[in-house]
């Protein structure tokens, strides 16, 4: 990981979080056309393929909630940032580097969720939906539908860098304040906003995630209602901070 200049938990020159979330399966009708979502596909393609030929789903990333288990929060650049990055990237499986990817991010968005209000100010909160998608024909293709489909692949974790951070409640750089995110100051929780996204490196199915209301959307071919699975878990986050002087090269 030397590459990426992180050096791993309780750095300081180059800290090493980990945030969990959760979610649910679902099923929406507020989905792009199908025409829309093959153009999308077919820019990343060495060859045009049909929609018969690909399987699409989407997922709730992150949103501009405070997280809970790293004391971060993205502002509204951050996540327009992480939809242009995330656009092309690898979706693994587990983080695993080694393998060659299952699936291939091509759209993402900010929408913006009524149903679940910011709990310190009650409007909506704005999320990143994003688009993947992976060939029919492949090995394990069907697999990997059925097993996302049917519940049993619930979680997804994005792997990202950012440069930077301050504190909510004093606006200072993150390291140059006293304030202890998580901590409560005069009844105002402290946490990191995130500003500036250096990259997305990639997302993957993982087995386990903890925070709240993202979320896998189901089968885009289709059109159905929604529904929802109380509880469900979506995914890991694993944040990498740069130092300021790091510049980093496109992953693209």
């Amino acid at each position: 990981q030397g590459g990426e200049g992180v050096r791993g938990r309780g750095s300081r020159r180059h800290p090493m979080l980990i945030t969990q979330s959760r979610g649910e399966i679902l099923d929406f009708k507020e989905s792009p056309s199908g025409e829309e979502l093959m153009s999308s596909i077919n820019r990343l393609s060495q060859k045009p393929l049909e929609e018969d030929q690909v399987y699409i789903r989407s997922m709730y990333l992150c949103s501009n909630q405070r997280c809970e288990s790293d004391g971060c929060r993205f502002s509204d650049n951050a996540l327009g940032t992480i939809c242009e990055k995330v656009v092309g990237e690898s979706v693994l499986a587990g983080h695993d580097k080694r393998s060659l990817p299952v699936a291939r991010f091509f759209k993402a968005a900010i929408v913006e969720r009524p149903e679940i209000p910011d709990p310190e100010t009650g409007q909506p909160t704005r999320w990143v939906r994003a688009w993947f998608y992976w060939l029919k024909e492949t090995q394990g293709a069907r697999d990997l539908a059925l097993n996302m489909d049917g519940g049993i692949y619930r979680e997804v974790s994005i792997s990202w860098r950012y440069r930077g951070g301050r504190c909510s409640i004093c606006d200072s750089p993150r390291h140059r304040c006293s304030h202890i995110p998580g901590e409560v100051y005069e009844g105002r929780t402290c946490y990191t906003w995130i500003d500036e996204v250096v990259d997305v490196l990639e997302g993957s199915l993982v087995y386990r995630g903890a925070d709240r209301e993202t979320a896998i959307l189901g089968d885009h071919h289709d059109e159905g209602e929604e529904r929802t699975e109380e509880g469900a878990t979506l995914r890991d986050l694993l944040l990498f901070e740069l130092p300021p002087e790091f510049e980093t090269e496109p992953s693209r």
